[in-house]
C-alpha cells in the first residue's frame, strides 16, 4: 500500500470540507448552493474513503464499507441538476427529472447485502484485501458480479458529464451572444466543474485498470485528482464575478448587454402616480427619507416603523398603498439605490465594505437584490460604468 496516496486523498477531502464550509457560510440562503454542496460532499466522501481504506483506518470505521458506491452513483444527478439550475434559474423541476435517480436507487438496493454484513465479516474481507490488493475487485458486491459496479458507475458518470457539456453548449446557442458575454465567468465555472468531474472519473478508470490488471495502486493518479480539486477551489475563490451569480445566470431574453442595465432612477421607490399629489403620502415619503434607517443592517419592519412612530401593520399597508410593493422590496430598492448613487464617495475600500455601508448584512442578499433590480451583477455594472467614465 502507498501511504503517500492515502494522505493525498486525505488532503483532497480536507480541501473539499473547507470548500463546503465556505459555501454554506456565504451562500446558505441560495437553494442552488445545496446541489453544489452535495456534489462536493460526494467527492469528499469518496476521497476520505480512499484514505481510510489505504491507511487501514477503515477497520475502525466499518460503516464506510462499500458506501461510496452510492454517492458515486449520485454524482451525475447532482452535477446535472446544479448545472441546469444555474443555466435556467427560473425553471422548476419536473417529476420526470427525478428519473435520473433510478441508477442511484438500483445501486443502493444492489449493494445492500454488503452494507448489512456483520463487523466480523467486513473485517475478514478487508484483511484479505490487505493481503491481496485486487481482492475487493474479485469479490461480488451485493447483487453485482465482480468488477462490474465500479467501472460501470465510472462510465455512467463520464457519459453524464459529456451530456452536461452538451446542455451548457445548447443553452449558449439558444440564448445567444449577449447571454454568453454577460455570464462568461459562470459559464467557464460550469464547464470547468463538469470537465473536472469527467477527468476525475477517467482517472478513476485508469486507476481501476491498474489495480485490476497490474495489481498495484497508482499514486500518480491520486496526485492528479488532488490537483484537480485545488484548481477547482482556487478558481472559485479567485472569481468574485462568479460568486455574485450563485443564484444562477442572468437571463438576457434577447436584449443587448446595455439594455439589461436599468436606470438608477427606476430603482428608487417612487410614489404611485395616483398618490403623487396626496399630502399624507408625501408626508409619509418625507419621514422615511429623512430617517435613513434603512442603512442599518438590523433595520427590519418593526425597527423602521418604530423610527417613524407608526405600527408595523400600518407601515406595511401604507407601503403597499402608496408604492405598490412589499417591505422587503422597498428596503432592497433603497439600499441598492444608495449603493449606486454613493459608490464614488465610499472611499478606497473593498466591495464588501460598500455592501455593509449600504445596509446589507451579507453578500448573497446584496447580489440577489442587485441582479433583480439592476439587471446585471455588480462587477459587470461597475466595469461598464468605469468604461463609460
Amino acid at each position: 500500500m502507498n501511504s503517500i496516496s492515502s494522505y493525498i486523498s486525505f488532503l483532497t477531502s480536507g480541501l473539499g470540507v473547507f470548500f463546503i464550509f465556505f459555501l454554506l457560510t456565504r451562500y446558505y440562503r441560495i437553494p442552488k448552493t445545496y446541489w453544489l454542496v452535495c456534489l462536493i460532499f460526494s467527492f469528499v466522501y469518496i476521497e476520505f474513503y480512499n484514505y481510510a481504506l489505504v491507511s487501514k483506518h477503515i477497520l475502525r470505521m466499518l460503516f464506510l464499507f462499500r458506501s461510496p458506491n452510492i454517492l458515486r452513483a449520485m454524482i451525475p444527478f447532482f452535477l446535472l441538476f446544479y448545472v441546469r439550475g444555474m443555466l435556467h434559474p427560473n425553471q422548476k423541476l419536473r417529476w420526470l427529472d427525478f428519473g435520473h435517480l433510478l441508477f442511484p436507487l438500483i445501486v443502493t438496493i444492489g449493494i445492500m447485502p454488503d452494507l448489512i454484513l456483520s463487523d466480523d465479516e467486513k473485517v475478514h474481507i478487508l484483511m484479505n484485501f490487505y493481503q491481496k490488493v485486487d481482492y475487493l475487485l474479485l469479490r461480488q458486491i451485493g447483487f453485482f458480479p465482480p468488477s462490474t459496479l465500479q467501472p460501470g458507475s465510472m462510465v455512467i458518470v463520464v457519459a453524464y458529464g459529456l451530456y452536461t457539456f452538451s446542455v451548457i453548449r445548447s443553452a449558449e446557442r439558444k440564448k445567444g451572444a449577449t447571454f454568453v458575454y454577460v455570464n462568461k465567468h459562470i459559464l467557464v465555472w460550469l464547464k470547468l466543474l463538469t470537465g473536472v468531474v469527467v477527468l476525475y472519473f477517467i482517472i478513476e478508470v485508469i486507476a481501476f485498470w491498474n489495480l485490476n490488471f497490474k495489481h498495484e495502486f497508482d499514486s500518480y493518479t491520486q496526485v492528479i485528482k488532488c490537483l484537480f480539486g485545488i484548481i477547482l477551489f482556487t478558481y472559485f475563490m479567485c472569481s468574485p464575478n462568479l460568486q455574485e451569480n450563485m443564484d444562477g445566470c442572468i437571463q438576457t431574453n434577447g436584449k443587448t448587454s446595455e439594455s439589461l442595465i436599468k436606470a438608477v432612477d427606476n430603482i428608487f421607490p417612487n410614489l404611485l402616480p395616483i398618490h403623487q399629489e396626496d399630502h399624507q403620502a408625501i408626508q409619509f415619503s418625507i419621514l422615511w427619507k429623512e430617517s435613513k434607517c434603512f442603512l442599518k443592517d438590523d433595520c427590519d419592519l418593526a425597527y423602521m416603523s418604530s423610527e417613524l412612530d407608526i405600527s408595523p401593520t400600518k407601515f406595511s399597508s401604507l407601503l403597499k398603498k402608496y408604492y405598490g410593493m412589499s417591505f422587503s422590496e422597498f428596503m432592497n430598492r433603497l439600499k441598492i439605490h444608495h449603493f449606486l448613487t454613493e459608490f464614488d464617495h465610499f472611499g478606497p475600500y473593498t466591495l464588501e465594505t460598500y455592501i455593509y455601508q449600504s445596509g446589507f448584512s451579507n453578500r448573497s442578499t446584496f447580489y440577489a437584490a442587485f441582479k433583480k433590480y439592476v439587471g446585471v451583477n455588480p462587477s459587470f455594472y461597475l466595469k461598464g460604468m468605469k468604461e463609460v467614465g
